[in-house]
C-alpha cells in the first residue's frame, strides 16, 4: 500500500497540533473522514465540523483520499486549507484508509466520520466528554439519523400467499416512489414493508408486505412540511385488489390494482408533520452472528434519548482512545468496509474497554451515499466480512456454526431456484448464486490469517469469548 502525505497549510477554523508558537492549547483529537470520489459530499460534512463549539485548534481534521479521480483533492486544497490531505494511491476501502491516518495519529483521541455525514455543531464536543471523564471507555457512539425529514405512511393491501416454494406472505409489487419529480424509489426506508428488491433495469421491484410502514424522505430543511407536494407509487398486484396509502392528518390515497403497473398520487399539503428517523443509536449483534443498527429505521421519538453502555459502536461517528485503538490494532485491513466496526468493538470488549452511546451527539448521515445496499459489491461484503469477524471474534461453537450454515443455506437457496424454474419454465437467475460462491471462496482464501487473529485475539483476551457473548441479543 503506497501512499502521500499532502500537508495543506493549517488555517481558520482548526490549527495544527503543534500550536506552541501561537501559545493555543495542542489538539486533543484528529477526526479522521475517508474519502472515494465524493468531491460532492465533503462540502456540507466539512462545513459541519466547521461549526463545531470548540476552541479554535482543539481538533485536526485529515482526509484520507482513496485514489479518488473526481476532483476531491483540488476542492481539499481550493477551499478547505486547514485539512490534511492523506493521498492512497489505491482504494484501501473504509477499514485500509482509516487505517492509514490511525497508524500515524498523535493525539490522545480520534473521532471516525463518514464523508455523507453532517455533525450538529456540539457533536465533536458531546461525543468526546466520557472519554475525557472516563478512562474506562476505549470508545463513544453516538446518534446518527438519516439526514432528510421523513414523511410517515401506512399502506394496507389484501395478501396472498405465492406458493409451496415461497413461504412469504405478499401484498403488492412496488416499482418507482417519485416525489414530484424527483426518483426517490431507493432512497424510501422500506424496512417494515417491503421484502428485497428483485429484477433489474425497468422491471426491478420489490414486493409489499400486505400491510406495514414506509418512510418517504421528502425535505432536507428541518421542521414540518415547506410547502404542497405530490407522491407518486408505481405499482402493480397479483390480482385486481385495493391499495390504501394513509399518511398524517387524513392525508390518503385508495384505489384498485391490477396486473398491470399503475400510478397511484398522493397529496401531501404544507404543514404535514414529518419525523427524523434513526440510522444508528449504537451497535447489536444478533445470537446468529449477525451484526445489526440498533433503532435502525425507528422513527425517532426520544425512546434512546439516555446514555448506556453498548456493545458495538458505529464506524460513523465513533471516537476512540488512541491507547484502546493501538492496543488491538486498529481496523482490519482484510475487511475494506462493513463489519470493520462490529469486529474492532468485539476486539476492544475482549480487552475490557468499554463502549459507550452518547445521545447528544447527533449526527445527521446520507444513508449509502457510497455504497447502494443490497448491491453485489454491499452483499459481497457484507456477507464475507460477517464470517471473517465470527471466525476471528466469536465462540468456536457460534463461528462454526455460521460458517457451515452459509454454504448450506445457499445450496438450499440455489436449489429452490431451480425447482421455481422448472415449475414456471423460467430460467432461474444465476448471478446471487455465483456471487455467494464468490464470497466462500474469499472467505476461504482469508481464512488462514484469520485463524492466526483469532489465536493472538484470545492470547491477549481479559474478557472470555463466552462471556461477551452475553450481549448478543436475540432480535433488534
Amino acid at each position: 500500500m503506497r501512499c502521500t502525505s499532502l500537508p495543506v497549510p493549517h488555517g481558520a477554523p482548526m490549527a495544527s497540533p503543534d500550536d506552541g508558537a501561537t501559545g493555543r492549547p495542542a489538539a486533543r483529537t484528529t477526526v479522521v473522514i475517508v474519502n472515494y470520489n465524493g468531491a460532492h459530499l465533503l462540502p456540507p460534512c466539512l462545513d459541519g465540523l466547521a461549526r463545531q463549539d470548540l476552541p479554535e485548534g482543539a481538533f485536526r481534521t485529515v482526509v484520507v483520499d482513496n485514489a479518488s479521480v473526481d476532483g476531491s483533492r483540488e476542492l481539499l486544497a481550493r477551499d478547505y486549507p486547514w485539512v490534511e490531505v492523506i493521498a492512497s494511491r489505491t482504494n484501501t476501502g473504509f477499514a485500509g484508509g482509516n487505517n492509514l491516518a490511525l497508524r500515524r495519529l498523535d493525539t490522545p483521541y480520534a473521532v471516525l466520520l463518514n464523508n455523507d455525514a453532517v455533525p450538529e455543531p456540539g457533536w465533536l464536543r458531546t461525543v468526546l466528554a466520557p472519554l475525557e471523564r472516563e478512562p474506562a471507555l476505549g470508545a463513544v457512539t453516538g446518534k446518527v439519523v438519516f439526514a432528510p425529514r421523513f414523511l410517515r405512511l401506512t399502506w394496507q393491501t389484501p395478501g396472498f400467499s405465492p406458493g409451496p416454494h415461497d413461504p412469504r406472505d405478499l401484498g403488492a409489487r412496488v416499482y418507482r416512489v417519485e416525489v414530484g419529480d424527483r426518483d426517490v424509489t431507493d432512497k424510501v426506508l422500506w424496512e417494515r414493508l417491503t421484502f428485497g428488491p428483485e429484477g433489474t433495469g425497468e422491471g426491478r421491484f420489490r414486493w409489499t408486505k400486505p400491510g406495514g410502514e414506509l418512510l418517504v424522505p421528502v425535505q432536507d430543511t428541518p421542521g414540518d412540511l415547506a410547502e404542497d407536494i405530490k407522491i407518486t407509487f408505481r405499482v402493480a398486484a397479483e390480482t385486481v385488489k385495493p391499495l390504501r396509502i394513509a399518511g398524517p392528518n387524513g392525508t390518503e390515497v385508495q384505489d384498485e390494482l391490477g396486473t398491470e403497473r399503475t400510478d397511484l398520487v398522493l397529496a401531501v399539503p404544507a404543514g404535514t408533520a414529518l419525523v427524523d428517523v434513526i440510522n444508528n443509536v449504537g451497535g447489536i449483534v444478533l445470537t446468529g452472528g449477525y451484526g445489526a443498527d440498533r433503532g435502525f429505521q425507528e422513527v425517532d421519538t426520544g425512546q434512546y434519548d439516555t446514555p448506556c453502555e453498548v456493545f458495538t459502536g458505529c464506524g460513523n461517528g465513533m471516537a476512540i482512545r488512541a491507547t484502546a485503538g493501538r492496543e488491538v490494532g486498529w481496523f482490519d485491513d482484510d475487511f475494506f468496509m462493513y463489519y470493520e466496526d462490529t469486529d474492532l468493538s468485539w476486539r476492544l470488549r475482549s480487552r475490557g474497554w468499554g463502549i459507550r452511546y452518547e445521545p447528544s451527539a447527533v449526527l445527521r448521515h446520507v444513508h449509502s451515499a457510497s455504497s447502494v445496499e443490497w448491491s453485489p459489491r454491499w452483499v459481497f461484503h457484507v456477507d464475507r466480512n460477517r464470517l471473517l469477524m465470527l471466525t476471528k471474534d466469536a465462540s468456536a461453537r457460534l463461528a462454526t456454526s455460521a460458517v457451515l450454515r452459509y454454504p448450506l443455506t445457499a445450496t438450499s437457496i440455489f436449489v429452490r431456484a431451480l425447482r421455481e424454474g422448472l415449475a414456471t419454465r423460467r430460467r432461474p437467475a444465476l448471478r446471487p448464486h455465483l456471487l455467494r460462491v464468490r464470497v466462500m471462496a474469499s472467505y476461504l482464501s482469508l481464512l488462514a490469517p484469520m485463524l492466526v487473529r483469532r489465536r493472538r485475539i484470545a492470547r491477549r483476551a481479559t474478557v472470555a469469548r463466552d462471556e461477551l457473548e452475553r450481549w448478543l441479543a436475540d432480535r433488534r
